[in-house]
């Protein structure tokens, strides 16, 4: 089976991207890393919030959705990995992730990291599925 590149509709969509929002091949599904980036309908410019909780709510609502476009849900996550660029009230983002996965928790790593590729960005998330 070909790797099918999933495209989301639900998502706003950054122009000129290089890569895919999430791959899937068999039954694994890859989901690229998703930061908080909301584009300002006025400027056309990435904006984001500046508290990390904040930011963590809107990477899963992107995660939500891509897993829904695969038929998917947080229940097929089995592995995800935060890139952060500060620890100031990052505990508090256990508390979305249990929103989204209950006590079912993936494998988890997190990076403290210098910078992430969109300035303002805090935190960004990649995830892996399996589905049935």
């Amino acid at each position: 089976m070909g790797k099918k590149i999933m495209i989301n509709p639900g998502l706003p969509q950054h122009n000129n991207l290089t890569y895919a929002p999430a791959v899937r091949k068999g039954n694994m599904l890859f989901i690229s890393g998703q930061d908080a980036a909301e584009t300002d309908p006025v400027t056309g410019r990435l904006t984001f919030s500046n508290d990390i909780l904040e930011q963590t709510k809107i990477i899963y609502e992107k995660l939500r959705v891509i897993l829904e476009t695969a038929e998917a849900g947080f229940e097929d996550v089995v592995s995800t990995t935060d890139y952060i660029t500060t620890t100031r009230n990052y505990k508090a983002t256990a508390d979305v992730r249990r929103q989204y996965f209950g006590e079912s928790f993936p494998a988890s790593t997190g990076v403290i990291v210098k910078g992430l590729l969109h300035a303002g960005a805090l935190i960004e998330i990649d995830a892996v599925a399996v589905l049935d």
